[in-house]
C-alpha cells in the first residue's frame, strides 16, 4: 500500500541522484512525485507499476459500465423509462 506522504525529490535531486532515485523507486514501488519551484510538477513510477494501476482502472471502468447497464435493464423492465419523441428534450418529460 502506498504511504500517504509520498516520495518526493526536487528536480535538482532528480539531476543529481537520478540513478539512485530511480533504484528506490524500483525497490519501493512507490511512485516519487518530483517537485518543481516548490509545486508538485511530475510523478515517476516503475513500469509494472503503472501498468498494474492503468489495469486496475480500466477494469473499475468496465465494472462501472456494466453496473450502469444492469441497472438501465432493471428500469426498463420496471417500466421506469419514458421515450423521448422527435424534438422533445429531457426536460419536458422533468
Amino acid at each position: 500500500m502506498m504511504n500517504v506522504i509520498p516520495n518526493m525529490a526536487t528536480v535538482a535531486d532528480l539531476q543529481r541522484g537520478y540513478r539512485a532515485l530511480v533504484d528506490k523507486i524500483k525497490k519501493t514501488g512507490e511512485p516519487l512525485v518530483v517537485v518543481n519551484n516548490g509545486r508538485a510538477d511530475v510523478v515517476i513510477m516503475d513500469i509494472e507499476g503503472y501498468q498494474a494501476k492503468a489495469a486496475r482502472l480500466q477494469e473499475l471502468e468496465e465494472e462501472s459500465l456494466l453496473e450502469a447497464g444492469r441497472e438501465a435493464i432493471e428500469e426498463y423492465k420496471a417500466g421506469k423509462i419514458k421515450w423521448l419523441k422527435k424534438g422533445q428534450k429531457i426536460s419536458d418529460l422533468l
